[in-house]
Order: structure tokens, then C-alpha cells, then sequence
């Protein structure tokens, strides 16, 4: 997983979160700087203006949403389509916004959106100077969060949770409310963190007929994503709690080596979720699919509530 803090207008953040928009198109003037390492499901923070510092003018982050796709369209079009999601209540004030920010002050030829949903608002601003990530005043688009600092975005998301999520969005909005989306991403990416520093022990080779199970159960099954780019693991948040699946494709002579490791990555994680916030109450459960069946002695040492082996002939996917 790969976040991003982006630059952004905090007038338009706050039109979203007064509408309790749960999807949102966060436009830019042009193509600009492209991504290189940005996914469905990775997390866009506001870096708003009009949240500076006073002594260091340091920006703001005022909330996220989650990455769903990217469109190209021209200003016409990109109203028809979005209308005020893209965060403006007419065209001319989505007219004046583009041309504010745009260099040459005319309309460009085409507009470059960030399709988001699952939006969050926070209480107050989070600012990353709290967590040593000092970055220019004078940035114009967006910087990645964790490049340099792996649990920087669990670290703005802990400092989110003590602050509070914002309850307007969530009392106006007919989808999920924030706090639960919230919840679940913090979750996942303390998860996700944890599991990142964990060494794997598969060839490649295994990993590649691994995933291409994993990817047939994400077809197959509605709710399932990956937990990061590994590609190891899936995850899905439900009412109860979260469950998530992976898979073991090896001989009769590790099976039992992999098995206790995925045993032990499921214990790891059991550990991590009695400090999660707001987890107490929730089920943790992990679905190991294996090549062969599990011998009666092996059993017995894992069994556990919470940690399920099934047995699948990866061959046949």
C-alpha cells in the first residue's frame, strides 16, 4: 500500500464534508506530476490550505479517501458526470476554482481526476512535523507518506483516532459512516505494518501460484482485497470483525514448516489487534489454504479458535 498527502483547497474539502459525500472526483488542471506508486484501495490525505501554522505555515491534513480510479475528461464533461462532487455547487464556481489554480488562466483542454470513495473527515488538522516528515511550503501537488517512514501512515491515522472523526459527515451521509471506514483502515494498516516485516519463506515461484489462487477467490468472492502490494494476503472487513485468507503451495516436506509459520503470523496478528483502537470487540479470523492434506499430529498443534487450514489442489486454478 502506498499513501499520498495531496495539496488541496480546504474550502472545496469542506463543500464535500458538509454534502457528507462518501465519493468524491478530486480533480487537477492537468496531468502534472504522475504517479508511480499509487493503487486502488491506497489512501489520499488533504494537505489543505488554509490550515497553515502561524510560526512555520506548515500545512494541515483534514482527512482521506480511498483511491478507486483515474479519469480524464474535458470541464464540460467532468460536470456532466460529477457534478458537485467534484466539489463546487455550480459550474461557474467550478470554473473560477480551475482557473485560479491554473498557470495560464484559461480552462485547459482537459481535466485529470482522482476518483475517491470511503471519504473521511477529521476533527481538527494532523500535522506531519509531529512525526519528524517536514515538507515544503511550497509544494504544489502531492508527496508519498511512507517512503522514508514505513508507519507514517499509521501514525497520522493513530493521531486521527485521538483527535476524532468528523460526525456531520457521517450523521448526513447515506453510506457507511466515517467512523466505521475509519476503524477498518486503521486496522488494516496496522495490519498491513506488522505483516510488512514479517520475511516470507516461499520461492517466487510458489508465491506466483499462491496469488493466481488468491486472485481467483477475490473474483469469486465480494469484499476481498489485498492487504499491500506483496500480494500475500487478503483481507475484508465485516460486521464482526476481519477475516483474512491466505495460501500455502508446498511439498510434503515443508508443509509442516509453512503451516506453523502461517500459524504464527495469525498468533502475531491476534497479539497486534488487542492494541488496535476500537478492536476489543471484534473477531479476528485467518484462512490458510494448503496443497496437501494436514496430517493428524500437525493438527493438533494448531488448532485455535480464529485459525482455519483448508485443503485445495492449487494445480487445478
Amino acid at each position: 500500500m502506498s499513501s499520498i498527502a495531496y495539496i488541496t483547497d480546504k474550502n472545496m474539502i469542506e463543500f464535500h464534508r458538509l454534502n457528507g459525500n462518501s465519493t468524491i472526483s478530486f480533480w487537477r488542471p492537468s496531468v502534472g506530476k504522475r504517479f508511480t506508486d499509487f493503487n486502488h484501495g491506497d489512501l489520499l490525505f488533504f494537505l489543505a490550505k488554509g490550515t497553515e501554522l502561524k510560526q512555520t505555515g506548515e500545512k494541515g491534513i483534514i482527512g482521506y479517501g480511498r483511491f478507486q480510479h483515474s479519469v480524464q475528461h474535458s470541464f464540460r464533461q467532468m460536470w456532466n458526470l460529477y457534478g458537485n462532487l467534484n466539489g463546487y455547487e455550480s459550474t461557474e464556481d467550478f470554473k473560477e476554482a480551475i482557473l485560479r489554480v491554473s498557470k495560464s488562466k484559461t480552462l485547459p483542454s482537459s481535466l485529470s481526476s482522482l476518483i475517491l470513495n470511503e471519504i473521511v473527515f477529521f476533527q481538527a488538522p494532523v500535522y506531519l512535523s509531529e512525526f519528524g516528515m517536514r515538507i515544503s511550503n511550497n509544494l504544489e501537488s502531492f508527496i508519498y507518506l511512507d517512503k522514508d517512514n514505513p508507519q507514517m501512515t499509521v501514525n497520522i491515522l493513530l493521531k486521527a483516532n485521538e483527535i476524532g472523526v468528523d460526525a456531520w459527515s457521517s450523521a448526513v451521509s447515506s453510506y457507511a459512516p466515517s467512523s466505521s471506514v475509519f476503524d477498518d483502515d486503521l486496522a488494516r494498516h496496522m495490519i498491513q505494518f506488522r505483516l510488512s516485516n514479517i520475511p516470507h519463506l516461499s520461492t517466487e515461484k510458489e508465491l506466483k501460484k499462491q496469488s493466481k489462487y488468491l486472485i481467483d477467490l477475490m473474483k469469486k468472492e465480494e469484499g476481498f482485497q489485498w492487504i499491500d502490494e506483496r500480494k500475500q494476503e487478503l483481507i475484508r472487513f465485516t460486521v464482526n470483525g476481519v477475516e483474512i485468507v491466505t495460501s500455502i503451495s508446498a511439498n510434503k516436506h515443508n508443509l509442516t514448516e509453512r503451516l506453523i509459520y502461517e500459524f504464527g503470523k495469525y498468533n502475531l496478528i491476534h497479539k497486534l489487534t488487542k492494541d488496535i483502537p476500537n478492536f476489543n470487540q471484534k473477531t479476528l479470523h485467518l484462512t490458510t489454504y494448503v496443497e496437501y492434506e494436514v496430517p493428524e499430529d500437525l493438527k493438533k498443534i494448531i488448532v485455535c479458535d480464529g485459525f482455519d487450514y483448508r485443503y485445495i489442489n492449487l494445480d487445478q486454478i
